[in-house]
């Protein structure tokens, strides 16, 4: 799993994605009772839901991204139950309609065993006809941009300050992971250095097949698969997404 602590207090910054809010707030509209959002972070999908009127259990095993999502929550004055907890080994004494897993983060569990584990902890939590959203890369199409290559992903403005983003990816020999290191550079408004970090990461791209075969085996029936968050129908060549939906 990633380590989000390290790089908490900047995710905010950098992280600024809304393109799949909307069909998020389409697919827990009519969900009676608590939707259960999974990796939930500083809360970039949590926000727009709890506003649309969603009443949400927030769950990461980052307790860092949870105290920030938890400051969010009181300056906009929204309430959520936050849980500090490993997807693998979910223990939370409810059932829940719908659950949801964005922006790609199900891609975090490298391993088979870890992938299992984590869809059968969902599984336990759903009601029998329950439903869980889980969005993943389609690798035919995020491959292209894996090749060694570091690259200048953004520059955000801060008080007086400035942050650089930086990126590069290696994909492992003969095998579906994605080696990534984040670089995050601040510099002062005369341009000197001030801080500079990073972040090691890997992350799983999974074939649809894959994904398909240990839902089944889990537990789920394959509702849908989508290419985008338009309701596309999916592509291998051309869809930038997987986003499967699932039915205990």
């Amino acid at each position: 799993m990633i380590e989000w602590d390290r790089v908490a207090e900047l995710y905010d910054i950098y992280v600024h994605s809304d393109i799949d809010i909307s069909f998020f707030i389409r697919e827990t509209r009519n969900v009676s009772g608590q939707v259960l959002e999974l990796m939930a972070g500083t809360g970039r999908v949590s926000i727009p839901l709890l506003e649309a009127g969603v009443s949400l259990v927030c769950v990461d095993a980052s307790a860092q991204m949870l105290a920030i999502l938890q400051k969010k929550l009181a300056q906009n004055g929204l309430s959520a139950r936050i849980q500090q907890a490993d997807v693998r080994e979910l223990n939370l004494q409810d059932c829940f309609e719908l659950a949801i897993i964005p922006f790609n983060s199900f891609s975090e569990l490298l391993s088979k065993k870890d992938q299992r584990s984590t869809l059968q902890s969902i599984h336990n939590h759903l009601r029998e006809g329950g439903r869980l959203i889980c969005t993943l890369h389609n690798p035919h199409v995020r491959l292209k941009l894996v090749d060694g290559s570091l690259r200048l992903e953004g520059k955000y403005s801060l008080e007086k300050q400035q942050l650089l983003f930086w990126g590069l990816e290696k994909q492992q020999p003969n095998h579906c992971i994605v080696e990534r290191t984040q670089f995050y550079e601040i510099y002062d408004q005369h341009g000197f250095l001030q801080s500079k970090r990073l972040l090691d990461m890997q992350f799983c791209l999974i074939q649809k097949q894959d994904f398909e075969e240990m839902a089944q085996e889990t537990g789920y029936k394959i509702v849908a698969v989508y290419g985008d968050y338009s309701y596309s129908e999916f592509n291998s060549d051309t869809s930038p997404s997987m986003i499967f939906i699932l039915e205990k």
